[in-house]
């Protein structure tokens, strides 16, 4: 891992509780090298820092979407190298108009790119809740029920396609929720539905059906590593 080029930046990252579990993860992976501070102030960026902090309301995508446009633009833009923000499992379920949603997020970093062309934006796909379906899922699907855990983690996944159609050939795509539905092995998890194969939260990743484990969180924090090391290497060349 390129340490040293990691800390020589500013970044900043707005999350929720899955990204307080990534955190945690990350302090611990990095021991002192990188200047982990939990801030959106903009005075911790006058010297290199990875700062994160707590961004809009769980259940309310828009609004992380737009406090994320408006601390960049109103505050930090001028001073950050990488920026980035995530949304949550609960900001996603078959009531989310998600053609709306990515068009909103599509249009707002859009403008911060143009904005900011030096700040190099990371996107990070939605992470995934654990779905079990046992019998009574098997029963639900039979008569014809909704399963509104399976529904919502469809659209979470189909979410998460654009995210990957849009962004996932620039390098710049943090694939939280494809390290979330792998295995140690390899393998991914899923689970069936109504004909289609989905992508699941492999349950010894977690402890609630949601958020991550220790071990999770630090295979997650690792992949974030690399991800934006590489970010980090595309911005210094460009």
């Amino acid at each position: 891992m390129p340490w040293e080029q990691l800390v020589q930046k500013r970044i900043c990252f707005g999350h929720q509780s899955v990204g307080a579990n990534l955190m945690n993860a990350l302090s611990i992976l990095s021991g002192r090298r990188l200047n982990i501070v939990e801030s959106s102030d903009p005075e911790v960026f006058r010297r290199p820092v990875f700062s994160h902090f707590r961004i809009g309301q769980n259940r309310d995508p828009f609004s992380k979407c737009e406090a994320f446009a408006r601390l960049i633009s109103a505050e930090i833009g001028d001073q950050v190298d990488i920026a980035f923000f995530k949304l949550c499992y609960v900001d996603i379920t078959t009531h989310t108009d998600i053609d709306g949603l990515f068009k909103v997020y599509q249009r707002i970093m859009a403008l911060l790119s143009k904005q900011y062309p030096q700040v190099a934006f990371l996107h990070v796909t939605v992470p995934l809740t654990r779905v079990r379906r046992g019998v009574l899922g098997w029963l639900c699907e039979k008569t014809g029920h909704v399963d509104r855990e399976c529904e919502d983690q469809v659209s979470r996944h189909a979410y998460n396609q654009m995210l990957r159609g849009a962004y996932g050939r620039c390098g710049r795509l943090f694939d939280l929720a494809d390290v979330e539905s792998t295995y140690p092995d390899g393998k991914a998890a899923c689970f069936y539905y109504h004909g289609g194969t989905y992508p699941n939260l492999v349950s010894e990743y977690t402890d609630d059906g949601g958020h991550l484990n220790t071990y999770a969180a630090e295979c997650a924090a690792r992949r974030l590593l690399s991800c934006l090391s590489t970010v980090n290497l595309d911005y210094s060349s460009s």
